[in-house]
């Protein structure tokens, strides 16, 4: 009988079949990594297919991150309510007597006709200070207001749409064109304050005529009388 090592060549043209490699002896990977690894947190609502995986220098994932959760939102109509509702305080009482009444009050200039390009200057007594409030005409018209007779007097030849001259300004309260139904003007935040040397309660106006035919406006003014 032939010796052992001569009978496991085998027949002519074939190789002894080589065995494989165990998968933890994979090149290129380190030893002892656990494929399943899983986070040390408690469980959550995730699966390894959606867990975030790293490698580190070819081994297998070691690390995995689990993602942050979906925020869920609160579906619904949305209702503003814009209503505000003071409480008045329990410590004291008060009466309308403890208050002074400040009444609103009008004022009217009646203007004579005026032709086109006509000017009228003119005074009225309304107080040394006071917010006014709506201003109307009867009749197409432009209408300024002035703290002093010095800035109405160099104010008078300005054109209508024109700006102020610069020393004009401080003293010119308002400056309203009617040219449009209704003729109506109110103000939100208007103060008028006389500037004479004594106060006085002295309201500047000047009613100009910026059309083209003959007007007769009637201006009232409705202010609150402050001081």
């Amino acid at each position: 009988m032939p010796p052992l090592n001569n009978r496991r060549g085998g027949p002519s043209g074939y190789t002894a079949e080589q065995p494989e490699a165990l998968p933890g002896k994979v090149p290129g990977r380190v030893q002892g990594a656990n494929p399943f690894i899983r986070c040390p947190l408690p469980p959550f609502n995730a699966s390894p297919d959606t867990l975030r995986q790293f490698e580190e220098n070819g081994k297998v994932p070691a690390r995995r991150v689990i993602p942050l959760p979906i925020q869920t939102q609160v579906s619904g109509n949305v209702t503003v309510v814009n209503n505000t509702t003071v409480t008045p305080s329990t410590g004291g009482s008060s009466s309308s007597s403890d208050v002074d009444a400040i009444n609103v009050a009008t004022v009217t200039l009646n203007c004579p006709t005026m032709n086109p390009g006509d000017i009228v200057e003119s005074t009225l007594v309304v107080a040394k200070v006071a917010a006014l409030l709506v201003m109307t005409a009867s009749d197409l018209c432009e209408v300024r207001i002035y703290g002093d007779p010095s800035t109405q007097a160099v104010d008078a030849s300005r054109g209508t749409d024109n700006a102020p001259l610069y020393e004009v300004t401080p003293g010119l309260v308002s400056d309203v064109v009617f040219d449009t139904p209704p003729l109506l003007w109110p103000w939100q935040n208007r103060l008028f304050v006389n500037q004479d040397s004594p106060a006085t309660t002295n309201l500047y106006i000047t009613v100009l005529n910026p059309t083209g035919s003959t007007v007769t406006p009637s201006v009232t003014l409705t202010y609150l009388p402050l001081e």
